[in-house]
């Protein structure tokens, strides 16, 4: 009869996780502020332009499509 292999446990060790750096939190941080600075320059050409399309507007009222001139 052939001898059973002997069973090893192998004890679970948690891994080493290298420390978090400043610099990646500092990348992630540049990030989002990138993104919120794009996003607040989208917002306010959104804005400036309908000032500018509105006044424009009033200076050349236009009636059904039709452009009237004011006198």
């Amino acid at each position: 009869m052939a001898k059973r292999k002997k069973v090893t446990r192998r004890v679970s060790r948690s891994v080493a996780r290298r420390p978090r750096t400043v610099r990646d939190y500092l990348v992630i941080v540049r990030g989002w502020m990138f993104l919120v600075a794009f996003a607040l320059m989208l917002g306010i050409g959104a804005i400036v332009g309908t000032f500018v399309n509105s006044q424009l507007e009033q200076s050349s009222p236009t009636v059904a499509g039709v452009q009237t001139e004011a006198r």
